[in-house]
This record gives C-alpha cells, sequence and structure tokens, in this order.
C-alpha cells in the first residue's frame, strides 16, 4: 500500500512509513521548534500535561493520511488489485482526505475516544480531514458512513494500530477544547510538509525496513526521526533565542528615555502572565525599541520565543527587516533564519541576494524552504506586512499554518492607527485568537484614538477572558499620551503607566492653513508653493511637498521643475510615490533616507538645498528630517504623523538648520473657497472622506496662530476630530461618512472568521466562505493596488524589450514556464502596483497579455503588459483599454488623458 509517488524516479513510499514518519516528525517538531508557551496551550486545550499532549498530537499526525488505504486511492498507479475485493465508493465524498475524516470518526471511537458522544473524535477526525488546508464539513449519525469489514479496513486498522505504538501508546484525552484544534491542524500539516520532501523519500526508501513486521517498523521510527531533525535544521525551524536582558544591555550605546525607562522600571512586575501593551508616542520617541525590549520581556515570562513584527506597508517592512536582523544578530544565543513577509520579498537584496552561497553563509538569512508560499510565518522570528497575518482570520486555505505561526511568538503590530474601519475589525478578530492562544501581543501607535484603543483591547480580553459582559465598562476610556498600558490576559485588568515620565524635548509646531484656489475643482498649487519655497531656493534647505495623489504630486514635480530649471543653482529635486518600478522606487527611498536620515546629517551627506515631493508613502516610519513641510489637507492624525519628519532630529543636535527655519513648521494648503463637501478637492474625496477633511480643517482653524504642542496636544486633537460634535459643518457628510465606515465594518464582519465560542464543535466554519479568498484579497479590500503591471517597449519589428533603449530582450521561459533567477528577478523589479479596474480584468486585451509560457510560471501569469511602443527613437504611450499611460524616466508612471 503506498502513500508518495511523484517525483520518485518511479518508487512507491509505502503508506505505512509515510504514516510513521509523520509520527516521528511531530514528536521531533514538539521537542524542538514548539515554543513552551506553545505546548502549554495546546496541552491545557487537551486537558492534560505536555508528554500526553506530545504522544497525542504525534499519533494524530500519523493518522492524517490513512484515507490512502482505499481502492479508489490506490489504484491512481499501476497496481495488480485483482486479488482484493471490490471496496465501496464512500459515498458523496471525494479524496483521500474526505476518507481520513470518515474513517476516523469510527475507528477512535474503537480505542476509547467515546466522551460526550464521540466529540472528541469528531474533532480530530475533522481537523485531519483538514490538513489539506480547508476542513470537511462536519459528519452525523446519520451522515456517517459505515466501512464493511474487509482487508481494506485491516489494513487501515493495522497501521492505526503501529502508528498508535509508535507514538507511545496515548490513551485519549479527557477533553479537547475546538480553540486548539487548528493549533493541532498545524502541526499536522508541518510534519506532513518535511517528510514529504522527495530528497527525504528517496533517502528513506536507500534503507526501508526488512519487512512488515512490528520490530522493523518501530526500528524505521527511530531512523527517521534522526533523519527529521537534519531536515527541522535545513528548514530553518529551530527556535530563535534570546536571554533576558536590560534596557541598556540589550540596546548597546542607547540611553533609554522616560518611555523606555518607564516600561523597563514598571512592566516587569506586570507581565508574568503575558497580556497585551499598547504604547503610544509620538514619532521618533523610540516606539520600536520600546517594543522590542516589551517583546523580550513578554516572551521571556511566557515561553514565547518567537516575534512577529506587522507593519503596514512593504516599504515599511523591508527598513523593519534590517533594523530586526540587527537586533537580533546583537541579543540572539541560539540564531535561525529570519524571514520578511511581504509579495515583494524575494526582491529585497539584503533578504534574498542573487549569490545564494553568501546567503548561507549568515545564520539569519531565510532558507529555500521557508521562502516558498505559506511557509514564512514558520520562522521562529520574522516581520513582514500586516495582511501576513490577518489572513489567518479569513477563511482561506491552510490559514491554521498561519495561526499556529503566529502562536508560538510574541506579535507586534506598529502604525495600529493606519486601519480602516475594515480592517480594524479583521485586527480585532486576530486579537481574539491570539488572546484564545494566550500570545502576548505589543500595540504600537502614534495617534489612536481611544475608542479604537478600546475596541482592540476589548477583543484581546474576549479571548484570554472567554467573555466580556456587555454591561462592563470600557477598557480604555483615556489614553494616556504619550505612555503605555497592560492588559491582564485572565482577570482583563487594565494597568497605566504609574507615573508620568520625561519626554524628548521637541519644539512647538507651528501649523498654518494655505489657502489655494480651486480650478475645475482641482487644487492649483504654484503660488503657495513658491511662496513657501522661496527661502529655501534663496538661502538653502529641505522641505517635502505631500501630495495626496500620485497625479498630483507627478503635476506638482513638473511645476516645481520648470521653476528650478531657470535658476542657476538649483534645489535637488525628488519625487517618491507608488507608481515607480519596484527597483527605482527602492532607490529613490535608499537615497532619501540616506542623506536626509540621521545618517547623513552625521556625515555630511544632507543636502544643501533639496524638495521632496510625495505621496502618503512618506508619513510612515521613513527617517527623515525635514526643515519644513508643506501638505495636502488631511485628517488630523494623519497630519501629525506626517509632522514627525519636520525637525525630527532637532533633540540630536545634528541637523545645521538655515537662517529662515526658526521653528518646525508644517503649511497645510487647504482649498480657498468656504469648506463644504461640494468644494472639496473631487481627487481628495477618493482617498480620504471630505467629512474627515472638513472636521481637520475647522479643527486647525480654531487653534490659527497657536503652536501644536508635542506630545502634549495629539491625543486631544486625534479624539477631538471625532468626538467633538460643534465640528460638523455639513451634516450630510458627516452621516455618509458614518454610514461608509458601518458599511466597511460589516464587510469585515461577513469576511472574518467566527470567535472562538461560534466555532465550538464545528471546525469547517475556519475555512468555509462564501466566495474564494485569494491571497490578494486583502489588498482589493483595502483599496489598495491590486495587480501588477510591467512596462515593456516593442519595436518596428514586433520585438519585446525590457528597457526603452532595446538592449534587454523580454526575457522568455521554457516550456513549463520556468525562467531562470536573474531574468526573474530583473523582470519583477521593474513591475509596478496598479489599482486594479475593468481595464484590468480578464479577458484582457493581446496586447496586456504576458508572452506565451510566463502564464505557467507563478511570479508572471497575473502580469499585466503595458507595451510602449518606439518608432524612430520616440516611445508612445501604452494602451490599456480606454486608458493611456506612459513610463516617465522621472515621474513614473502617468496617467494619459
Amino acid at each position: 500500500m503506498w502513500a508518495k509517488a511523484r517525483h520518485l524516479n518511479g518508487h512507491r513510499y509505502p503508506y505505512v512509513l509515510h504514516a510513521l514518519d509523520a509520527t516521528a516528525a511531530a514528536l521531533v517538531l514538539w521537542d524542538v521548534v514548539l515554543s513552551d508557551g506553545l505546548k502549554r496551550r495546546i496541552s491545557a486545550g487537551l486537558g492534560t500535561d505536555d508528554t500526553h499532549a506530545r504522544a497525542l498530537v504525534a499519533f494524530w499526525a500519523g493518522c492524517h493520511d490513512v484515507g490512502k488505504l482505499i481502492r479508489e486511492f490506490q489504484e491512481q498507479i499501476d497496481l495488480d488489485l485483482s486479488a482484493y475485493p471490490a471496496y465501496p465508493h464512500p459515498g458523496d465524498q471525494s479524496g483521500h482526505a474526505s476518507v481520513t475524516h470518515q474513517w476516523l470518526v469510527t475507528a477512535l471511537g474503537a480505542l476509547g475516544y467515546d466522551d460526550d458522544h464521540g466529540f472528541t473524535a469528531h474533532l480530530v477526525a475533522q481537523l485531519l480531514g483538514g490538513h489539506h488546508g480547508v476542513y470537511p464539513d462536519p459528519l452525523d449519525q446519520y451522515t456517517t458512513p459505515r466501512f464493511q469489514n474487509d482487508v481494506w479496513q485491516g489494513q487501515r486498522e493495522d497501521a492505526t494500530r503501529i502508528v498508535h505504538e509508535a507514538a507511545g501508546s496515548p490513551e485519549p484525552p479527557a477533553r479537547f477544547e475546538t480553540a486548539a484544534a487548528p493549533l493541532v491542524c498545524g502541526l499536522v500539516i508541518l510534519a506532513d510538509w518535511l517528510v514529504s520532501q522527495e530528497h527525504f523519500l528517496l533517502d528513506r526508501l536507500r534503507t526501508p525496513p526488512g519487512d512488515g513486521g512490528r520490530s522493523a517498523l518501530l526500528a524505521h521510527v527511530q531512523a527517521s526521526a534522526a533523519r527529521i531533525s537534519d531536515l527541522v535544521r535545513e528548514a530553518g525551524l529551530h527556535r530563535l533565542t534570546v536571554s533576558p536582558a536590560t534596557f541598556t544591555e540589550s540596546f548597546p550605546g542607547f540611553t533609554p528615555n522616560g518611555l523606555q525607562s518607564s516600561l523597563a522600571r514598571h512592566l516587569p512586575d506586570l507581565c508574568a502572565e503575558g497580556g497585551l501593551v499598547l504604547i503610544t508616542a509620538p514619532p521618533g520617541e523610540g516606539k520600536t525599541e520600546a517594543a522590542l525590549y516589551t517583546a523580550d520581556l513578554l516572551g521571556a515570562a511566557t515561553g514565547h520565543d518567537g516575534r512577529f513584527l506587522a507593519l503596514p506597508t512593504m516599504a515599511t517592512a523591508d527598513q523593519m527587516y534590517g533594523r530586526l536582523r540587527a537586533y537580533a544578530r546583537g541579543r540572539s544565543e541560539v540564531r535561525s533564519p529570519l524571514t520578511l513577509l511581504h509579495s515583494m520579498a524575494w526582491l529585497n537584496p539584503e533578504y534574498a541576494p542573487t549569490d545564494q552561497e553568501l546567503s548561507r553563509a549568515d545564520d539569519l538569512a531565510p532558507t529555500s524552504w521557508l521562502m516558498r508560499a505559506k511557509r514564512g510565518l514558520l520562522a521562529s522570528w520574522a516581520t513582514g506586512t500586516i495582511d501576513q497575518a490577518l489572513m489567518a482570520v479569513l477563511p482561506s486555505r491552510h490559514n491554521a499554518v498561519r495561526m499556529f505561526g503566529l502562536a508560538g511568538k510574541v506579535v507586534i503590530v506598529d502604525e495600529v492607527h493606519s486601519t480602516d474601519p475594515y480592517m480594524q475589525i479583521l485586527l480585532e478578530r486576530l486579537l481574539h485568537w491570539l488572546g484564545v492562544y494566550r500570545v502576548p501581543v505589543v500595540l504600537l501607535s502614534a495617534t489612536l484614538h481611544h475608542s479604537v484603543a478600546n475596541s482592540l483591547v476589548k477583543a484581546y480580553v474576549t479571548g484570554s477572558k472567554g467573555r466580556v459582559k456587555r454591561s462592563a465598562p470600557a477598557f480604555v476610556e483615556k489614553i494616556q499620551y504619550p505612555g503605555w498600558l497592560h492588559v491582564h490576559p485572565d482577570s482583563g485588568k487594565v494597568t497605566t503607566q504609574p507615573e508620568p515620565f520625561a519626554t524628548t524635548e521637541r519644539n512647538p509646531l507651528r501649523v498654518d492653513l494655505v489657502p489655494v484656489p480651486l480650478k475645475d475643482r482641482r487644487p492649483d498649487r504654484e503660488r503657495a508653493l513658491r511662496d513657501l519655497l522661496a527661502p529655501l531656493v534663496a538661502e538653502g534647505g529641505c522641505a517635502a511637498v505631500i501630495c495626496t495623489t500620485v497625479a498630483e504630486s507627478q503635476q506638482t514635480r513638473d511645476l516645481l521643475a520648470a521653476w528650478f530649471a531657470a535658476l542657476d543653482d538649483p534645489p535637488e529635486l525628488f519625487l517618491l510615490h507608488a507608481r515607480f518600478p519596484q527597483e527605482q522606487r527602492t532607490r529613490i527611498t535608499a537615497e532619501l533616507t540616506r542623506r536626509l536620515g540621521r545618517k547623513g546629517a552625521e556625515n555630511g551627506d544632507r543636502p544643501t538645498r533639496a524638495v521632496i515631493v510625495a505621496t502618503q508613502v512618506i508619513e510612515q516610519s521613513l527617517d527623515l528630517d525635514l526643515d519644513l513641510l508643506v501638505t495636502d489637507l488631511a485628517p488630523v492624525g494623519l497630519l501629525l504623523q506626517r509632522a514627525g519628519r519636520c525637525w525630527r532630529h532637532e533633540h540630536l543636535r545634528i541637523v545645521t538648520r538655515p537662517a529662515w527655519a526658526t521653528e518646525p513648521r508644517m503649511a497645510v494648503l487647504v482649498p480657498r473657497e468656504e469648506q463644504s463637501a461640494r468644494h472639496v478637492p473631487r481627487s481628495w474625496q477618493y482617498v480620504y472622506t471630505p467629512s474627515l477633511l472638513m472636521r481637520t480643517h475647522t479643527l486647525l482653524a480654531r487653534r490659527e496662530g497657536a503652536r501644536v504642542r508635542i506630545p502634549e496636544d495629539i491625543q486631544s486633537l486625534v479624539d477631538d476630530l471625532y468626538d467633538d460634535p460643534t465640528l460638523i459643518e455639513d451634516v450630510t457628510a458627516d452621516l455618509t461618512r458614518i454610514g461608509e465606515e458601518l458599511a466597511l465594518r460589516t464587510h469585515g464582519r461577513n469576511a472574518v472568521i467566527p470567535s472562538s465560542r461560534e466555532v465550538h464543535g464545528d471546525l469547517s466554519r475556519l475555512t468555509r466562505a462564501d466566495f474564494e479568498i485569494g491571497e490578494h484579497f486583502l489588498a482589493t479590500r483595502f483599496g489598495a493596488d491590486s495587480v501588477r503591471v510591467l512596462c515593456c517597449y516593442r519595436d518596428a519589428r514586433g520585438r519585446l524589450w525590457l528597457d526603452e533603449d532595446l538592449t534587454r530582450p523580454l526575457p522568455a521561459t521554457d516550456s513549463k514556464g520556468r525562467m531562470s533567477g536573474d531574468d526573474l528577478r530583473s523582470v519583477m523589479a521593474r513591475t509596478i502596483p496598479l489599482r486594479a479596474d475593468r481595464n484590468t480584468q480578464p479577458p484582457l486585451a493581446e496586447a496586456n497579455r504576458v508572452p506565451q509560457g510566463w502564464e505557467l510560471n507563478f511570479h508572471l501569469h497575473d502580469l499585466v503588459l503595458l507595451v510602449h511602443p518606439v518608432r524612430g527613437g520616440t516611445t508612445g504611450e501604452a494602451a490599456l483599454g480606454d486608458r493611456r499611460l506612459y513610463l516617465h524616466p522621472d515621474n513614473g508612471l502617468e496617467e494619459r488623458a
């Protein structure tokens, strides 16, 4: 009876050996990979101790493929089964996973799994039936099939008995919490993935057991266990550990500020049981260092060795990867691969160098096994975009693997204020399940409304505590800013920092409202920018102009370029937005952070005079110090985020300011006309709701002439935006905003998996959805860019090229869709994210389809081509349905009228 045959050079791998390998893998994973905290949670879910739980999950892992012992599966390859009686078809179910589910319900009952009418047997059978990533529907007494007592039944029973003995002959658990089942399922899937690798199977086939007897098979388990330990190491799954340390020891040469000192002084007495910590502070206050130190405290107290840092964007995740890697290198006792998780991570040269041999020399570098789809969260330490974690609470295939990967870690979520109402619901459900699994959590924010903080804390407590009365008072009624709070996982008690602490001394921020005229409901910035930037042009300095849309940033860059071209000593001009090819955007970001960041000022690389034109991509996690910030009107929380780039390093005394820059200043461009929904620029309404823009304008107008004290005034501004009823100037616009937010929250509730209490006894609800949820679902739902386009060039003979100079032909794939690593990188590095619309939906026009062979490649098949014709040295526009686009060398991808 076989279990594996694909890519085994004509050999078959016996079923019983695969079952025993999975058993051995679960035992090794329990001993080597699972954190102490995760083991305790699984054991608690089984109502037993670690030793018994270890044996149980190993037994169950060995049973995951028992459904392959049926005639329909075995006849898939050329086997003579004429000596065996016909096996009945398993009803309307198909596939060996379904048979595993159906057969184990009865088989486990024969092993004593008879509690509460077979509840545990049904639950174990259902989770094992879900080892391909989707749980089958539950069975009941009317649908449970009865299998004939024939030779096939004997094979299944014999195999189950030897697996049971190999696992230590564990007794059934006294109970089985439904919520613990996804963790067990994740472990089973990981064990199966490890021992299904072709090189492992071929290696084990070299020394097969001498016969099918008990002694030979049990000896095979021991031999496999030693080889599986090597598999774990090769995959990069061993734990990365850090020892307890003081803040100064964690960050040598770094003097802790008031926030960090307060956490170091008071948090250790609070976090013995783990829990949730919320840290709120302005940009530049060292929240990342505070979070890493807090995670070390929580991890040491609860036995959670792993870390996952969730960031809002790919760019911020890339930056965090470098910081986290440096921290791990300095702090770790035992190192293991650290993964970077987002769709374009493999293009980051620091993460995945072209020279793989060089990559392997770094013990923090990812393994090829971890870089495959859905495996990155299985690394001990990881950072990435927040959607990588949120996918664990969407009914998507293999969400158990994501949850299993998170459950042994301390989870840090940065920039939690950046979530929209839809995303907030997903984050709340994630926090609920992290609470269920007693996962310590650290939340970071610069501008968080108190009601959002309360919702996030409540979600975590409903998971860890089990239930919260509706009549219970709010957990967070007010945020002490800057400050921190700790939430106990059992009692739900919220403890705020017991005493005020000193913050980084900052100059008050001058905020000016600068009216700009509207032409055809579009802002005309020219006069305002000439006035605001004139001192910089004359005397030097560095400024940024933040526009609401990419098109407006491109137009503003052209406007400034025309002005600067007439000057004898023009400022350097930069443009940064999301519509550049990936490699170009990375270069621009790296240059800006190098020259206008802390190191630029210290090394003398800071520009004498420079202007950055950008979109919102500049407002989060970029280390830039500006003398002046000019920005379009935006909700006040985002404005304060942007203001964090203004005089960012003044307290370090490393930047020489021009004479005109006497104080940090943010000039907010607002429409000149009377404020109402009718007069907010149309393009701005696609990004922000008019209600919040009008409220922000009124809020700032009331403070005209007053300076914004940082941090003293930040929380009141953030809270007042929503709480102050006198800010309402257009009731219809405000009601529209409330309705839109309610609709987004409703979408979120319809999308997420149920809470732990709602799942009782039926795991299928965790992967059942009314619509297909793919990897791009999150970005699409957030209104973000959801397709990637590749700009290429067609010469007069119809040949396609990667570059405008027609020197690099568009790479081809082989018959199986494979492309060399260098060619694949060169293609993907030139892709650009673009918002999906009817023009990007299949069927695409012929010119926008990928070349033949590319559709077989995972990375290439969804690309949309933007083909620019090149004739006589002139490059034309690319067509995409009724759209015309052009890749400008300085402006990025432009939309042409």
